[in-house]
C-alpha cells in the first residue's frame, strides 16, 4: 500500500513528541529492513540453477514437488 507523501507529513506533524519518536524508530527501523531485503536478489547462478531445475523438470528427469507428495502420500 502506498501513502501519498502530503498525506504521511499530515499524520507526522500531528504527532506528539513522544509518538514522534515512536515513528522516527519505527520508520529507521523501516528503512534498514528494505535495505536487507535488497540483497535479497537472485545471483547469476541462483538463475543458472533455476533454468537447469526447469529444464530437467520439462525433460523429464526430476519431479514437482506435488508429484513426491502424492508418491509418498504426504
Amino acid at each position: 500500500m502506498s501513502v501519498p507523501n502530503d498525506e504521511l507529513e499530515h499524520i507526522l506533524d500531528h504527532l506528539n513528541d513522544k509518538n514522534k519518536i515512536v515513528a522516527k524508530s519505527f520508520l529507521s527501523w523501516l528503512l534498514e529492513k528494505q535495505l536487507d531485503e535488497e540483497d535479497d536478489y537472485l545471483t547469476a547462478s541462483d538463475l543458472k540453477a533455476i533454468e537447469k531445475g526447469q529444464l530437467e523438470f520439462q525433460s523429464g528427469q526430476t519431479k514437482s514437488l506435488g508429484d513426491l507428495k502424492r508418491e509418498l502420500e504426504i
